[in-house]
């Protein structure tokens, strides 16, 4: 067990952004007896002035330092950046360069030393060496050259390819990102996501009450929760909207801006709830006749471990899933397809079986949540921990 350590988790996400596993992490790590500083995405010039209304407050909060949200867990807000610095690597050098003095001082505004750095991010290089860490791990969770926005892949690749031959462990969320990063990096361990079961752990209709803004919908409800961004694959909903408007297919997530959701703004059947909490989401997740995986097939999609398909099984509803890599591994209890007409037909024999009585009995119900039980946010936890505390280097420094 890791515990009484300084850990600073440098994350792609603010923390009241939908929760991750770097956000399940910070609060894991903190309730074991260690100081935890997560320090939020960085946000450039650029993206502040577009989201201004929302994000005024940016520009300065990062002068009252660290703020406690926890017992042993600090959030630090950056300072905006320059922009393209995942575009090119002159501009990345500096804002680091800029960057490495405020969060050495945040840290010692909390007393931080001997500290554990917890990537999340090739553009996070230029960091290591400057922040008096003595451990670093990198998380990869995607396959950040495959990203879009302000990205130029070479730079990733090459920003990523020397972080990987610096730092001591590295952690992939699905074996192909493994493969990719094997070239650069000896340590190297392959952990997905997970699910919190102690929400997501089977939810029926009869034991949990549906959210009021999905419950007068007209039925059956097709549903996704979760982040909407550009991998979503709106064209699929499009055929599958059109095709059956006596479905209701409702979105619960934030609105990226590069998510193609003009696609199937004018279908009167396609609801977008926006951002609720998190444990909200359950309520919307029990209204849902059938649960939609609905990626698009990419590179992009090679390598990701959706959380939100550990927490579709756990809730032991169906699902419907477009065939990629990470659905595969459950094709026992996911459907499977590859195009629009397998999508709907899919969905089709799921309220097929549920309008004839043959919803999913207690043995497939408790099958689900066995299966799922190696999967939570707990045992995920533990496969972390153990690779960190098997680490040479870990044992030697920290």
């Amino acid at each position: 067990m890791i515990t009484d350590k300084n850990i600073l988790i440098l994350s792609t996400q603010d923390w009241d952004a939908l929760p991750t596993r770097k956000h399940h992490w910070a609060n894991m790590f903190a309730k074991q007896g260690n100081r935890v500083l997560y320090v939020e995405q960085q946000m450039h010039l650029l993206g502040w002035i577009v989201d201004i209304r929302n994000q005024y407050k940016r520009l300065f909060q990062w002068l009252t330092g660290p703020r406690i949200v926890q017992d042993n867990l600090w959030v630090f807000t950056l300072p905006i950046v320059l922009p393209f610095f995942q575009v090119f690597t002159k501009i990345n050098a500096l804002n680091n360069w800029i960057l490495a003095p405020i969060i050495v001082w945040a840290l010692r505004k909390i007393g931080f030393e001997n500290i554990i750095l917890w990537l999340y991010t090739p553009h996070a290089v230029g960091l290591i060496g400057r922040l008096n860490e003595s451990f670093v791990v990198y998380e990869c969770v995607d396959d950040f050259t495959e990203t879009r926005g302000l990205i130029n892949s070479k730079t990733i690749r090459f920003l990523e390819s020397k972080q990987l031959n610096m730092v001591d462990q590295v952690i992939v969320t699905h074996p192909n990102l493994k493969l990719e990063k094997s070239e650069w990096c000896d340590s190297l361990a392959v952990i997905p996501n997970g699910a919190d079961l102690s929400i997501f752990s089977v939810i029926p209709e009869d034991t949990i009450t549906v959210s009021s803004e999905i419950v007068d919908l007209p039925r059956p409800i097709i549903g996704f929760h979760g982040w909407i961004q550009y991998w979503i694959d709106f064209e699929l909903i499009k055929h599958a909207a059109r095709q059956h408007p006596e479905w209701t297919f409702v979105f619960v997530g934030p609105i990226e801006p590069l998510a193609r959701v003009d696609l199937v703004r004018n279908l009167d059947n396609v609801h977008f709830i926006g951002k609720r909490p998190y444990m909200e989401i359950p309520h919307f997740v029990a209204g849902f006749d059938v649960c939609i995986n609905p990626f698009k097939l990419d590179k992009l999609s090679d390598s990701v471990s959706p959380i939100k398909l550990y927490e579709y099984i756990a809730s032991g509803k169906p699902i419907v899933s477009v065939d990629m890599p990470a659905a595969r591994e459950f094709e026992q209890l996911v459907s499977l397809s590859r195009t629009p007409q397998e999508f709907v037909d899919a969905i089709t024999d799921h309220l097929a079986s549920k309008n004839q009585g043959d919803a999913f009995t207690e043995a497939e119900v408790e099958m689900r949540q066995k299966f799922l039980k190696e999967f939570s946010w707990d045992a995920r936890f533990n496969q972390v921990e153990d690779v960190i505390c098997s680490n040479s280097a870990f044992n030697r420094h920290i």
